[in-house]
């Protein structure tokens, strides 16, 4: 991350840390702005950096990172840490930028690349659902894991839908990213979603790549470079450590330039070598990362 960026006042100052101690003991906010926990540590420090990346948008960020109804601290959490990602990534950020009266999340510059982010945090409303089954030990039943498959294939629906006309005339590429935190079970739906389903296993599983979203006319994708779904790992000391995974779409419009994909991210793209072509994961899982200093 860039050493040289100006500084601002801290996402966590004697205001945030006040507005925290107003909070309910079990909050999420009290727990990220005041805890000794290792974790919180970690992820107060990271999210520090991220915000430094926030510009005049970092005002709000902060707001939102402090309301839990509705699920507005998600989603400013997986905004911050969407900025801290593509900076992590060589990407040069600006925050929720005005363009031709729109205001995506993040307009990304790569040497002479740019690409539009818009972020959404898939979680429920004011609450971590994950956390609860890695307690309990319970997995999704079939119909949770349907009804969180519908969500998220509404997410991706409107995403795509607001942007369209803004993506097309600006004629660059276009990800939408989505933040899962710490769950496990987002970044398979999504390639069920936009690949359709297959009962193969993961390491054998090469999709038709028309066979779901992306080569779906009615869903109309073309626009949409790629969905990218990353989060949080549990880690033995608390560290902050990112992982996260591209899903490439093979009949995008404007799709990423070699020298601009995300070498810390697992792709899952079009394989031309199978025949006939198909979609599958390019290369091993790269290592977690760290946003940097």
């Amino acid at each position: 991350m860039p050493a040289d960026l100006p500084r601002a006042a801290p996402l966590f100052d004697s205001e945030a840390l006040a507005a925290a101690a107003s909070h309910a003991d079990d909050s999420h906010y009290r727990w990220l702005a005041t805890s000794d926990d290792p974790e919180a540590e970690a992820l107060r420090a990271g999210l520090e950096r991220c915000f430094r990346l926030a510009g005049a948008r970092g005002g709000e960020l902060r707001r939102a990172l402090q309301h839990e109804r509705w699920g507005q601290h998600a989603g400013a959490l997986g905004h911050l840490l969407t900025l801290g990602l593509l900076a992590a990534q060589g990407w040069r950020v600006a925050s929720e930028p005005e363009m031709e009266g729109q205001s995506p999340d993040i307009l990304a510059l790569q040497g002479d690349v740019r690409m539009l982010v818009e972020v959404r945090s898939v979680s429920g409303a004011g609450a971590f659902p994950w956390e609860h089954r890695k307690a309990t030990g319970r997995g999704l039943t079939p119909d949770e894991r349907e009804a969180l498959a519908q969500n998220v294939a509404l997410i991706l629906q409107r995403k795509a839908d607001i942007y369209r006309p803004l993506v097309q005339r600006l004629a660059i590429p276009y990800v939408i990213c989505l933040y899962q935190d710490k769950d496990t079970e987002i970044s398979s739906i999504a390639r069920e979603l936009l690949y359709g389903r297959t009962a193969s296993l993961e390491a054998l599983e090469p999709r038709d790549p028309a066979g779901g979203a992306f080569g779906d006319d009615f869903s109309d994708l073309r626009h949409v470079t790629a969905v990218l779904v990353f989060g949080r790992l549990d880690t033995r000391g608390g560290e902050l450590l990112l992982q996260g995974e591209l899903l490439e779409n093979p009949f995008a419009t404007s799709p990423l330039p070699p020298v601009a994909r995300f070498p810390g991210l697992r792709r899952y793209a079009l394989d031309p070598a199978l025949k006939p072509p198909r979609a599958r994961w390019a290369g091993l899982r790269p290592q977690p990362f760290e946003l940097g200093a």
